[in-house]
């Protein structure tokens, strides 16, 4: 269940709240550790703590939406190694451990007036521009987190930081640094290439009926068909939970007069004016007397009708105002002490106050005009308000509507009706999905193929684990139908075989041409040379190129990887072009990146990109040493 509890930050909560949410159970929850049959479920120990998978499996989330922030449109799942990828997760969360058990053996401690400061700088606890404990206390009750737990995960957080920045620190940046950077950054290399199409080769290629019987016969294990299953399934949509989300008009009217005069009522500004009889917080009743038939017999003498700032130039212990009558002139909310406050905006304009007590002494006060203060009416925004509530409440129903399903997902492990009649669900069922997933349909995300596909799901014929395809999106699937792999025949495969061999046969062929041209360049041809004798070749002379050419990448990579050219020589190397074509690469001088070219600012951002990078290393280091020093032991398997 603690996969349903860590993921309801949604929407509007920020993602410091996520990432710390997250930490707090990620890291430390330990319950769901364990399989149904009592093993360990942990996919690393360190010094005997356990791992779950359930915090791998947070950090891999993270670190897949930060891939998909950066690369935007161009993100492609396919590009994505899982594997490689949790990997990296599981680390993350190692290095986390060690870190955070490094700051406990220190003694290492975030005051709480430090505390107090980082929890108000995080805007999502923001209204108004303001921190706002109503919103924090909300924030946390919305994801089932106490102050002491949220609190708790700051503080370890901004220790780690503060840790990590204490490492950075020891990373010194050279001039000589600098210089290397902007020689090997803006360095410049003379490039041209020949590109040898495979088609050239291909076409002259003939594969024999033997030659494909003999291959299939030889690799049998690779022609077999698909593994595939078909799914059902129940899904929990936050969207279909707000469509349904009914909100009657008292629930807005009092969520309004809860929070029209500090939402939808303008700043009032008031001028003000006061007469000050001056008293120390500490005086004696006997001082305190006299002042307080002073500032009355004041009063009196208003009331019976002198002018009050005839009376505050006269008798006002206020020096700096009492010149000007009194005059205050215009304060808002948050200017005046408390007391005095509550007074001056109690007042109607032209009405005078009782004697106020402030640390200050007794005041008079007189609101002399009044700006602001207007209230949007209720009607211009109730659909807001609609929609902030019915928000609200979603959070709360779908937060436990996907942890009830999470639970009877695993208390019925043999069936999804239980699950489906409990919370009105529909049990869907999905066409046939092979392990490499389909282009539509349910089998179309990877969570669900992998879930569909694993120990749990396939062998055992259980509900899987609470799956999360999409953000406020969940579903829970078994098997219902299972095609294990079966042996394709060769009439099936006979066309794929014969254009595999002729691609294998044309690979050779071209990798043949590329080694007899590279001998002859060697020998002394030119390029120009080689592609006039041979109209499949093409030659192409980019000239002196940056890094961010706009040439093949591959051909970028290989050029700006081989070893600068002796005196008037060259350097040869070769690339795969579209994952077919070869290319006999050519790099015929370099020029390095010169510091006389580079402004100022320019130069200061390479130092500051040499320091992240030097700090990113010290702090390497410093984990690995953290890393030698204890007993990890990692389940690969379990990932």
């Amino acid at each position: 269940m603690l996969l349903a509890i860590r993921e309801r930050a949604k929407g509007w909560i920020a993602w410091v709240v996520i990432i710390l949410i997250g930490a707090a159970f990620a890291l430390f929850g330990l319950s769901s550790y364990m399989g149904p049959s009592g093993e360990s479920r942990a996919v690393a120990t360190i010094d005997g703590f356990d791992i779950s998978p359930d915090a791998v499996s947070q950090a891999y989330r993270d670190q897949r939406r930060q891939m998909e922030q950066m690369l935007g449109e161009r993100f492609d799942p396919a590009m994505i190694n899982e594997r490689e990828l949790r990997l990296q997760a599981l680390n993350q969360v190692i290095d986390e451990y060690l870190l955070s058990e490094f700051i406990e053996s220190q003694g290492l401690r975030l005051s709480d007036q430090d505390l107090a400061a980082a929890i108000r700088s995080q805007e999502v606890f923001h209204d108004d521009g303001r921190f706002s404990s109503e919103r924090y206390h909300q924030l946390l009750r919305a994801n089932r987190l106490s102050s002491n737990q949220y609190e708790a995960q700051v503080r370890r957080m901004a220790l780690m930081e503060q840790v990590q920045s204490a490492i950075g620190q020891t990373a010194l940046v050279t001039d000589r640094d600098v210089e290397q950077l902007v020689a090997l950054q803006r360095q410049e290399r003379d490039i041209s290439y020949l590109t040898i199409p495979l088609s050239a080769f291909r076409e002259a290629i003939a594969v024999d009926d033997d030659a494909v019987s003999a291959y299939y016969e030889e690799n049998r294990g690779e022609f077999m068909s698909a593994e595939s299953v078909r799914l059902d399934w129940v899904e929990l949509r936050r969207d279909d939970l707000l469509a349904d989300m009914e909100i009657s008009d008292d629930d807005l009217r009092e969520r309004y007069e809860q929070i029209k005069d500090r939402r939808f009522t303008e700043a009032q500004t008031r001028q003000v004016r006061h007469i000050l009889v001056q008293l120390p917080e500490n005086a004696d009743a006997e001082s305190e007397q006299a002042a307080q038939e002073r500032i009355e017999s004041l009063r009196s003498r208003i009331e019976a009708g002198e002018s009050f700032a005839d009376v505050a130039r006269e008798a006002s212990d206020d020096s700096a105002s009492a010149s000007r009558g009194g005059d205050l002139g215009d304060v808002v909310r948050g200017d005046m002490v408390e007391a005095f406050e509550e007074a001056a905006y109690s007042l109607a304009p032209g009405e005078l106050s009782e004697p106020v007590r402030t640390r200050f002494g007794f005041h008079l006060i007189e609101v002399t005009a009044v700006q602001g203060g207007e209230t949007t009416p209720f009607d211009e925004v109730r659909d807001q308000l609609r929609a902030e509530l019915a928000d609200e409440r979603v959070n709360n129903t779908f937060f436990e509507q996907s942890s009830r399903l999470d639970e009877l997902a695993f208390e019925w492990p043999d069936s999804l009706e239980q699950a489906a009649d409990t919370l009105d669900l529909e049990i869907e069922t999905s066409d046939w999905i092979t392990r490499d997933g389909v282009e539509e349909g349910m089998g179309r995300h990877e969570a669900v193929v992998e879930a569909a596909f694993s120990e749990l799901v396939l062998e055992t014929r259980q509900n899987s684990d609470l799956i999360e395809i999409a953000d406020d999106h969940y579903v829970v699937v078994r098997v219902r139908d299972h095609q294990p792999p079966e042996q394709r025949t060769l009439e099936d495969v006979a066309g794929e075989i014969r254009e595999r061999l002729q691609n294998e046969r044309a690979a050779e062929a071209a990798e043949e041409r590329l080694q007899e041209l590279r001998a002859r360049l060697e020998a002394g041809e030119t390029l120009e040379d080689l592609a006039s004798a041979n109209d499949t070749i093409r030659l192409e002379q980019a000239g002196f190129v940056s890094r961010e050419a706009d040439l093949p990448p591959a051909v970028l990579q290989e050029a700006f990887w081989l070893g600068r050219p002796a005196d008037e020589g060259r350097s040869l190397g070769q690339a795969q072009l579209n994952g077919q074509d070869l290319a006999l690469v050519v790099v015929a001088g370099v020029r390095d990146g010169d510091m006389e070219s580079i402004s100022d600012e320019e130069r200061s951002q390479i130092r500051d990109q040499l320091r992240i990078a030097y700090s990113q290393e010290a702090i390497r280091d410093f984990v690995a040493e953290l890393r030698a020093q204890a007993e990890i032991e990692i389940f690969e398997d379990r990932l």
